[in-house]
């Protein structure tokens, strides 16, 4: 092993190197950044933060209790854990997490960062009063460095898989334990690790712990590189999802959007484009067949709502918007709803009799379907569904959900859904069934997180 200062001069060239690399990529893209940014909205909040890192100002700023100076919390003792998570899925899947561990240890302290402007909204929605929230800084090692002195964070918890190698690096330089829970590797992205196998493995061997959802997750992660490390969990959303269609949140949409029991709903969760226009065609084939039929259409990403909003309307069908509705909907008054909201498709699918999971007929891979079919629902997703290979298998193989080859199936397939609903009524069961098996995940998380040797306030900074 290399002495210390020989370690510390190659990771500051090694980091310095990266820094090279990531300016040069980020030259080279800046026009399209530039014209992605300007069209569709996205990236523009917290991009000084992003490219600075988190400044110990900023986060008292930030902090919870709203009254704690830069001074006062970076020598506070109480461990801090530094949570992040991507975007919204993430930022779901990390709030009970941090729940149970807030309930485990009250007198320890939390932060959570995230990425995009959507999993910001919903994080200073549903978790800005308790604990502080940033973004997430880029890989640089100067944001890295300020953001990891400012936060003094005892652990780094990501959600699912976001490895950088400098903030990696950092964290083992500074001896900050970094976790990956509810790990997913898809098979496509476990391709280009191997391809890069050699610039990649050191990072992942550096983990000093990955919670899989899957064995086949763990062994991907094993085959980049931790091997020492990585432990099958679970996956975490199977704790994370309401089965109960009388939740106050699911009663309170239902009454909004005036739907009453001679309705019939289908809801189109997660679409990605050109999956909301063959829906609403689909809607207008069998809509004289059956009058009761609803759609909600529920869109994935905030940047393209104006853009489906003008798609459906220009469709000719009566549409209401989630976000432009004065008061409470007459059910008997629309024909598609768009929620253009975020943080509410958990709740919105407790009303679908019939649920299709969008991001699957695309190049996706696939969204969330765990959701609707702990409701009970009629479950159908698209041929593309890598980023949820294993729940797939596990809903197709127990018969609680149907692949539907391409959209142009769609009509013909809800035909026979409306017109028999009993065997679909019974996929939904065993669906529920499947879903309530799989509990537990957080807990065995949970236990892994806290058998981890913490950085001590010492040895940070």
């Amino acid at each position: 092993m290399a002495s210390f200062p020989q370690y510390y001069i190659r990771f500051i060239a090694i980091g310095w190197t990266r820094n090279l690399i990531y300016l040069i990529v980020l030259t080279t893209a800046l026009p399209w950044l530039c014209w992605r940014r300007f069209r569709t909205k996205r990236y523009q909040a917290g991009l000084k933060q992003k490219l600075r890192g988190l400044s110990r100002s900023i986060l008292a700023a930030t902090n919870a209790a709203g009254n704690a100076s830069p001074t006062a919390l970076a020598s506070d003792p109480a461990p801090l854990i530094w949570l992040h998570g991507v975007s919204v899925g993430e930022v779901q899947l990390l709030k009970p997490l941090l729940a149970r561990w807030k309930m485990r240890h009250p007198d320890w302290r939390f932060a959570l960062s995230t990425t995009t402007d959507s999993g910001m909204e919903l994080a200073r929605k549903s978790l800005g009063k308790d604990i502080p929230l940033f973004y997430f800084p880029l890989d640089f090692t100067w944001s890295v460095a300020r953001t990891l002195d400012s936060l003094a964070p005892a652990i780094l918890v990501l959600g699912e898989l976001e490895l950088w190698p400098n903030l990696i690096d950092a964290c083992v330089h500074r001896r900050i334990p970094v976790a990956v829970i509810n790990g997913r590797l898809s098979v496509r992205s476990f391709t280009r690790y191997q391809k890069m196998r050699w610039l990649t493995r050191g990072m992942f061997n550096e983990l000093s712990l990955v919670a899989a959802q899957s064995e086949s997750n763990a062994e991907r992660f094993r085959q980049c590189g931790a091997e020492r490390t990585t432990i099958v969990t679970g996956s975490i959303k199977f704790d994370n999802v309401s089965f109960d269609r009388q939740a106050p949140e699911v009663a309170q949409l239902r009454q909004w959007a005036g739907i009453l029991p001679q309705h019939r709903v289908w809801i189109m969760g997660s679409t990605q484009a050109g999956e909301e226009l063959p829906a609403v065609r689909a809607w207008q084939e069998l809509y004289n067949q059956f009058p009761e039929l609803k759609l909600i259409v529920v869109p994935r990403h905030p940047d393209r709502f104006d853009q489906v909003a003008e798609e459906i309307e220009q469709s000719g069908v009566r549409m209401r918007r989630r976000s432009t509705a004065l008061g409470s909907l007459n059910g008997d008054d629309w024909d598609v709803l768009l929620v253009d909201s975020v943080g509410e498709l958990k709740w919105w699918w407790g009303l679908a009799e019939i649920a299709v999971v969008g991001g699957s007929f695309g190049a996706r891979g696939g969204q969330n379907m765990l959701e609707p079919a702990a409701y009970g629902a009629n479950v159908a997703f698209g041929p593309n569904t890598s980023n949820f290979r294993d729940i797939v298998e596990l809903l197709l193989a127990g018969d609680a959900a149907a692949r539907l080859p391409s959209l142009a199936e769609l009509s013909d397939w809800l035909r026979q859904q409306l017109l028999d609903p009993l065997p679909g009524k019974a996929r939904g069961q065993r669906a529920q069934a499947i879903i309530a098996s799989g509990a537990g995940a957080l807990d065995r998380t949970l236990d892994a997180l806290d058998e981890l040797p913490m950085c001590h306030v010492a040895e940070r900074g």
